[in-house]
C-alpha cells in the first residue's frame, strides 16, 4: 500500500529535537502543516566557504567602487581596460592652432549596489600589453605608470544616480554618472604623436601597443562602516579630448568597450568579522552563514535525507533559507540566488543545478530541490553540500546574510519534502 509523507527539515543536530522557533515561525509551521500534512524534524547544517579567485576576463559589466559593510568588511572593485581609438589615422589639424580644453573620462553605470556616497577615484595608464587570450581573474593586475591621471580637484566625486545632464561646449548632451577630469598632458601627447608617429594610429593593433589602456580604481582608505557602494557599467566608459582648433570647439574620443580586453579586479577585506571566523572554522555555532559575490559562498548540508527510503518518489521538496534583514536598507537583495554542487568527489568545480527565488512570505529564499533529492536517494548523485551564491557571483557586489539553524527567535532554514514509498 502506498504511503505518503511530508518531512520538514529544520536545523538541529539530532534526528529528534525540540523546535526552537519564534511564534512567527510557529505560525508558519502550522500553515505548512495545514497545507501539506504532518511535519517532522531532521538535521540541517550550514556553513560558508572562501573563494580565492573568480574568472573576470572580458566581463559583461565593469565594476568600480567600494563599500564598508558592518558584517562583511570592505569590498573594493576596479578594472583594467584597453581604450580603443574611435577613428584610425586621426587628423587633429594644425597643432599650432590647437588648444586643449580638457580630457574627461566619462562613465555611466547601469546599476549600483550600496549607497552613492562620495568616493575618491584614481586612473592610471597601463604599461603592460593586455592579452586577448589572457586568463584574468579577480586577483589579476598588470603594471601601470606611477602617475594618477585624475586632477586633484576632480578625484573626489559623489556619483549622480541619473547622471550629469548638461550640454558640453561642443553642443552634445552627456548623461554620465561620473566624469573625471584627467591630466590634459595625455591629450596633448595623443595630438602630437598622431603627427610625429602616425604609424601608432594607423591600425587598432598598433594603437593598442602604443597606448595599452587604463586602470580605474577607488582609494577610500578612511571609509566608514555602512557607507559606499559599487557601480556596474554595461555602457562603455569613454575617454574624450575636448579641444579647439583655431577657436572652433571639437572633440575626439576613445572607448573602453567590450570589443577590447578588460577585466575586473576585486579585493575583499573581512578581517576580524564573523564571516572570517566562520570561513576559517573558528566558529561552528550554526547561528549565521554568508554569501558574497566574488568572495564567499554559503553551504547547506542535508545529511539525513539518507533516511528517506531509496524506493521513494519525491513529489515536492522546497528548501527555505531565511535571511537577516538588519542591513537590507544599505544592501539590497537579489530576487534570485544560484544553487550548485561539485561535479564529483574528485572534481570540486561547481555545477549549477537550480535557483532560489526571494519570497517575503518566508522571509528569505525558496529553492526547489525536488530533482536533486530524488537523484540523491536513488544513488544517482552524491549527497554533496548545496552551495548557494548570489546569481551574478562574478559580476556584482551583492552579499547575503543568511539565518542559521541555531539563531534564536527567528525562522529557521528548513526543507519541506513530500514523497511516496511503494
Amino acid at each position: 500500500m502506498k504511503r505518503i509523507f511530508l518531512l520538514l527539515l529544520v536545523g538541529c543536530f539530532l534526528n529528534s529535537c525540540k523546535k526552537e522557533i519564534s511564534s512567527a515561525g510557529l505560525n508558519l509551521l502550522n500553515k505548512e502543516n495545514d497545507a501539506f500534512g504532518s511535519v517532522d524534524t531532521f538535521a540541517l547544517k550550514v556553513g560558508s566557504i572562501y573563494v580565492d579567485t573568480v574568472t573576470s576576463s572580458n566581463p559583461s559589466y565593469l565594476m568600480l567602487g567600494s563599500y564598508m559593510d558592518p558584517v562583511f568588511g570592505k569590498y573594493d572593485a576596479g578594472f583594467y581596460a584597453q581604450a580603443r581609438i574611435s577613428a584610425l589615422k586621426p587628423d587633429f589639424g594644425d597643432e599650432t592652432k590647437i588648444a586643449v580644453d580638457s580630457l574627461v573620462l566619462g562613465m555611466r553605470f547601469s546599476d549600483y549596489y550600496g549607497k552613492l556616497d562620495e568616493q575618491t577615484f584614481e586612473v592610471y595608464e597601463i604599461t603592460q600589453d593586455l592579452s586577448a587570450t589572457g586568463a584574468y581573474n579577480t586577483k589579476s593586475s598588470v603594471s601601470i605608470k606611477a602617475e594618477n591621471l585624475v586632477l586633484p580637484n576632480s578625484c573626489k566625486l559623489t556619483p549622480k544616480p541619473f547622471g550629469y545632464k548638461f550640454t558640453e561646449f561642443v553642443n552634445d548632451t552627456v548623461r554620465d554618472n561620473i566624469r573625471l577630469q584627467l591630466n590634459p598632458s595625455l591629450a596633448q601627447r595623443f595630438i602630437s604623436d598622431s603627427k610625429n608617429s602616425p604609424v601608432n594610429f594607423a591600425t587598432m593593433d598598433a594603437f593598442l601597443t602604443y597606448f595599452k589602456g587604463l586602470h580605474v580604481k577607488v582609494s577610500n582608505s578612511n571609509q566608514q562602516s555602512g557607507t559606499g557602494g559599487v557601480m556596474s557599467f554595461a555602457y562603455p566608459p569613454v575617454l574624450t579630448i575636448y579641444y579647439k582648433l583655431a577657436g572652433v570647439a571639437k572633440k575626439f574620443y576613445f572607448e573602453l568597450n567590450a570589443s577590447g580586453v578588460r577585466f575586473n579586479h576585486v579585493e575583499c577585506d573581512y578581517a576580524g568579522t564573523e564571516v572570517e571566523k566562520l570561513v576559517n572554522a573558528q566558529i561552528t555555532d550554526q547561528k549565521d552563514f554568508y554569501a558574497q559575490a566574488n568572495h564567499v559562498r554559503g553551504t547547506v548540508s542535508l545529511p539525513t535525507i539518507k533516511d528517506i527510503p531509496n524506493n521513494s518518489i519525491i513529489h515536492f521538496a522546497k528548501l527555505i533559507l531565511p535571511i537577516n534583514y538588519s542591513n537590507t536598507n544599505l544592501y539590497g537583495l537579489s530576487n534570485e540566488l544560484y544553487v550548485s554542487i561539485p561535479n564529483s568527489s574528485t572534481d570540486q568545480t561547481l555545477r549549477y543545478i537550480t535557483s532560489g527565488v526571494l519570497d517575503t512570505t518566508y522571509n528569505g529564499y525558496v529553492v526547489d530541490v525536488r530533482d536533486h533529492i530524488q537523484q540523491v536517494i536513488t544513488g544517482k548523485r552524491l549527497n554533496h553540500p548545496l552551495v548557494v551564491s548570489p546569481k551574478f557571483f562574478s559580476l556584482s557586489a551583492e552579499r547575503i546574510h543568511f539565518i542559521g539553524p541555531k539563531t534564536l527567535g527567528s525562522d529557521k532554514p528548513r526543507l519541506l519534502i513530500k514523497y511516496s514509498t511503494f
